[in-house]
C-alpha cells in the first residue's frame, strides 16, 4: 500500500503520519507473490464556512452599466474567495486487502475517518491563522473508486491451497 501526496497546504508534513493509522504495516507485502491493488482516491479540505459576511464587506461596484457590474462583482468576488483558499491534499492509497479496503471505506461512511483527520489537520497553527473564522473538514471518498476497488480485489482472490 502506498500514500502518494499531490498537495499540502493545510497541515505540516508530520501531521500526515495520521494517515498511516488506517493502513496495514509494510509485513502484509512480504509473503505476496503476486498482488493486486485498488486504487482509492482521499480527498481532504479545510475550508471556510461562511464566506458571505467577508463578500458584503470587501465586493463593491460602482458601475452603472448590469452586464459590466455582474462582471465586477464576480471578479471581485472570485479573487477573495480564492485568497480565502485554505488548501488540500489528496492521497491515492493502494489496497491490496479486501479487509483493509473495507474497513477504510466503514470508517469514511461512519464518520470516523473525518473525526480522525480533523485532529490532524485542524490545527492550533491553523486555527491562529484563520482567528475567529470557523473552519470545516471535508473528506472524500469516491464511491465508484471503492466499488471498483472491491470488484478487482474480489475477482482477484486467489483460492487458497492447503
Amino acid at each position: 500500500m502506498t500514500v502518494c501526496l499531490s498537495s499540502c497546504s493545510v497541515c505540516d508534513p508530520t501531521a500526515l503520519m495520521a494517515l498511516f493509522f488506517f493502513l496495514p504495516p509494510p509485513s502484509v507485502f512480504l509473503s505476496l507473490s503476486r498482488v493486486f491493488l485498488s486504487d482509492i482516491r482521499l480527498r481532504v479540505r479545510a475550508e471556510y464556512c461562511q464566506h458571505e459576511p467577508v463578500l458584503r464587506q470587501n465586493v463593491i461596484s460602482n458601475k452603472q452599466n448590469h452586464l459590466e457590474r455582474q462582471f465586477d462583482v464576480f471578479g471581485q468576488s472570485n479573487t477573495i474567495l480564492k485568497s480565502r483558499d485554505l488548501g488540500s491534499i489528496i492521497c491515492d492509497i493502494k489496497f491490496s486487502e479486501l479487509s483493509y479496503l473495507d474497513a477504510f471505506w466503514n470508517d469514511y461512511m461512519n464518520g470516523s475517518l473525518l473525526e480522525a483527520l480533523k485532529g490532524v489537520f485542524i490545527t492550533d497553527s491553523l486555527k491562529e491563522a484563520v482567528g475567529q473564522e470557523a473552519i470545516r473538514l471535508l473528506v472524500n471518498v469516491d464511491e465508484d473508486d471503492y466499488e471498483e476497488g472491491r470488484r478487482l480485489l474480489l475477482e482477484n482472490v486467489s483460492p487458497q491451497v492447503w
